[in-house]
C-alpha cells in the first residue's frame, strides 16, 4: 500500500521546508528539538515539560490531527520559548490548521530573532494587505527577495497594493516579471484584466478580450469575471457567449455552472473582485488549481490557506481545500470545513451534497440518505442532484432504485442539451450492467457514445465488456484502442486492451500490454490476475503463479478468490476462464 502524508500535514511540511525548519537546514547552534538540562532542576523540568509536549505535537502532526498538533507546539513553546524551530515548526502547522491568529503572534516573534526569514515576512506583510495598509506594504514588499514562491507571489502582490492606491501604471509595471515568465503569462493576463476591472478602467474588456484569446486562456475564475463585466453593462447575450466558450474550454465546471444559473438569476453583475487583497487571494486560489491538477495537493492547500486568510468567506477556495482534505482521507476536518459554507452561497448546495457523501463514507448511512433526500426534495427540478441520489443506490447496490433515479434525471435535462448529459446514460448503463440486465446496459452505453463518440471511459467499459462476454471482439478492441489512445497512461484502460488480445489468442502481445498496465496500477487485483493469465500462455509459470498470489494479498474480489486459488494449484485449462472486471 502506498503511503499517504495528511493534506495538513503536507502544508506544513511545504511551509517549513520554506522556513528552512527541517533539522537538515537547522545550524549546529539551533536547537532542533527541546534539550533537557542536567544540573537545574527547574529548567529540567521546563524542559521536559517542553520535549514531551513536542514529541506529541509530532505524533498529532503525524496523524493529521493539526488541531492537537498546534496546542501541542504552543505548549512546547511555552516551556521553551527561545527555541527558533520550535516556533518555526508552531507557525507552519497553526497556517495548515488556519490558525491566522497564531500563525501572526509566532511569525512577529520569529521575526525578532530571523529578521530575514522571508516567508515570515511576506506572511505579516499580507496582514498589511488585507487590513489596507498600502503604504506600508509597499514600503516592506522591497526587503522581500524575489526568489522560490516570491518570483510568483510578490509582482502579483506589488500589482495589487499599487491598485489599491489607484497607481494603474504601476500595479501594470509589476506584472512585467510574469509576462515575460511563459509559465506565468496566463497569470499575468488574468491579473492585468482583474486589475483594470477592479479599477473600472474602459481598458479592462481589451484585456479580458486578449485573455481569452491566449492558446490557454485563463481560467474558470476569468471566465466568470469577464461575463461579470459584460452583464453589469447590460450585455447579457454577450455574456452568455462568454459563458458558453468557457463551458466549452472547462467541462462539468461547478463554476461556469453558477455563472449560468446567475446570469439567468440576474446575479451575474457581481463584481469577482472587490478588493486588492482578493485580487491577491484569487491567485493564490489560480496558482492552488493549478498545483492540484499536476496531484500537488500540499503546496495547492497551502495556498488556498493563504488564501483563506486574505478572504475568509471565499467559498471557493473552502470548497476546493475541502476536497483536497477528502481525497488524503481527512474526511473529519474536510466535514468541518464544508460546514462553514452556507445554504445561501452558490456552493451552499454542492457543499451540503459532499456532507452527504462523508456521512456515507464514514458508515452513517440513514444520515446521508435522509440529507441527499432533502436536498433532492428542496430542489426536484436539479438532475444533478436526482443523480447523485441514484449513485447512492447504485454504490449501496438497490439498483431496482438506481435505474428509476437515473431515469428521473434524464427526464429532468434539457434535450437541447443531450450531449452534455451523456454521463447519466453511462451511469445507468453501469448500473444496468451490474443488475445482470446486459441488453439493457448496451442500450445505455451506446446511447451515451452517440452523445460523446470519443468518451474514453465508455468506449473502455463498452469494449471491455463485450470482450469479456466474447462478443463483436473486433468491434471491442477498436473501442478499446481508442480510448487507450486517449488516455494511454490509465492503467485500467490499458489493462483492458491487453485483456482483449489475450481473448483472441494473441498471448505474448497481452502479456507485453498487461506489463505496462500493472506498473501503472500495481495494486489492482484484476490487473495482476490477468497478467498472471498471460504469463501461463506463454510459458512463465513461475511468474504466473506469483501474480496470482499477489492478486489475492491484494483483496481479490470474493468471486475470484476460489478460482485464482485453484490456478495457482492446478494452472489454467487449455480454454482458460476469463475473469471478470468488478466495477
Amino acid at each position: 500500500m502506498t503511503s499517504r502524508i495528511p493534506a495538513a500535514r503536507a502544508v506544513a511540511l511545504v511551509v517549513a521546508t520554506m522556513l528552512g525548519a527541517t533539522s537538515a537546514c537547522a545550524t549546529s547552534t539551533q536547537k532542533p528539538v527541546p534539550a533537557v538540562a542536567q544540573d537545574n532542576p527547574q529548567k529540567q523540568a521546563e524542559d521536559s515539560i517542553a520535549f514531551g509536549s513536542y514529541l506529541a505535537g509530532q505524533a498529532a502532526r503525524a496523524q493529521g490531527d493539526t488541531d492537537a498538533a498546534v496546542r501541542y507546539f504552543l505548549d512546547a513553546i511555552a516551556a521553551d520559548p527561545d527555541n527558533l524551530l520550535l516556533l518555526q515548526q508552531g507557525f507552519a502547522l497553526a497556517i495548515s490548521d488556519g490558525r491566522y491568529d497564531e500563525a501572526r503572534t509566532l511569525g512577529q516573534r520569529i521575526v525578532k530573532t530571523d529578521a530575514d526569514n522571508s516567508l515570515v515576512q511576506f506572511f505579516l506583510l499580507l496582514g498589511d494587505l488585507k487590513a489596507g495598509r498600502y503604504d506600508r506594504v509597499l514600503k516592506e514588499l522591497d526587503k522581500v527577495p524575489e526568489a522560490g514562491l516570491n518570483k510568483l507571489v510578490k509582482p502579483i502582490v506589488s500589482a495589487w497594493t499599487y491598485a489599491g492606491v489607484k497607481k494603474k501604471d504601476k500595479a501594470l509595471a509589476s506584472l512585467k516579471p510574469l509576462e515575460d515568465t511563459p509559465p506565468f503569462l496566463p497569470f499575468a493576463l488574468n491579473h492585468r484584466a482583474f486589475i483594470l476591472d477592479y479599477l473600472k478602467d474602459p481598458e479592462a474588456e481589451i484585456a479580458y478580450k486578449s485573455g481569452m484569446a491566449a492558446e490557454k486562456f485563463g481560467s474558470v475564475r476569468f471566465v466568470l469575471a469577464y461575463a461579470s463585466l459584460l452583464a453589469r453593462a447590460g450585455r447579457d447575450y454577450e455574456a452568455k457567449d462568454i459563458i458558453t466558450k468557457g463551458s466549452e474550454r472547462f467541462e462539468d465546471s461547478l463554476s461556469i455552472a453558477i455563472a449560468e444559473q446567475r446570469l439567468k438569476a440576474g446575479t451575474l453583475k457581481e463584481r469577482v473582485i472587490t478588493t486588492p487583497a482578493e485580487g491577491v487571494a484569487e491567485a493564490f486560489y489560480g496558482a492552488a488549481l493549478a498545483l492540484s491538477q499536476d496531484g500537488a495537493n500540499g503546496p495547492g492547500a497551502f495556498y488556498l490557506r493563504l488564501a483563506l486568510y486574505l478572504q475568509p468567506d471565499f467559498d471557493q477556495a473552502t470548497f476546493m481545500l475541502a476536497r483536497i482534505l477528502e481525497d488524503e482521507q481527512e474526511n473529519d476536518s474536510a466535514f468541518k470545513l464544508y460546514q462553514t459554507i452556507q445554504d445561501s452561497s452558490d456552493l451552499g448546495t454542492e457543499a451540503r451534497l459532499r456532507e452527504v457523501w462523508i456521512l456515507e463514507a464514514k458508515g452513517d448511512e440513514a444520515g446521508a440518505l435522509s440529507r441527499l433526500e432533502a436536498l433532492v426534495a428542496a430542489a426536484p427540478e436539479r438532475a444533478d442532484l436526482v443523480a447523485s441520489l441514484a449513485d447512492l443506490y447504485r454504490q449501496r447496490k438497490d439498483y431496482p432504485r438506481a435505474v428509476a433515479e437515473y431515469s428521473r434525471a434524464i427526464a429532468l435535462t434539457d434535450p437541447a442539451e443531450a450531449s452534455r448529459h451523456w454521463a447519466l446514460y453511462y451511469a445507468r448503463g453501469m448500473t444496468y450492467d451490474q443488475a445482470k440486465q446486459w441488453p439493457q446496459a448496451e442500450v445505455d452505453f451506446r446511447k451515451a457514445l452517440e452523445l460523446q463518440p470519443n468518451q474514453a471511459d465508455v468506449l473502455n467499459y463498452l469494449g471491455y465488456s463485450l470482450v469479456d462476454r466474447g462478443e463483436r471482439l473486433n468491434e471491442a478492441i477498436d473501442m478499446i484502442t481508442r480510448a487507450v489512445a486517449q488516455r494511454p497512461n490509465d492503467g485500467y484502460i490499458v489493462d483492458s486492451l491487453g485483456w482483449a488480445e489475450f481473448t483472441i489468442g494473441n498471448y505474448t502481445q497481452a502479456a507485453d500490454i498487461l506489463e505496462r498496465a500493472v506498473l501503472m496500477k500495481p495494486e489492482d487485483p484484476t490487473i495482476n490476475e490477468h497478467l498472471g493469465d498471460a504469463y501461463w500462455q506463454v510459458g512463465r509459470k513461475i511468474e504466473a503463479r506469483f501474480q496470482w498470489s499477489h492478486a489475492l494479498t491484494l483483496n481479490a474480489p470474493e468471486d475470484r478468490v476460489q478460482a485464482i486459488k485453484d490456478k495457482i494449484s492446478n494452472g489454467m485449462p487449455k480454454q482458460p476462464v476469463k475473469p471478470s472486471r468488478k466495477i
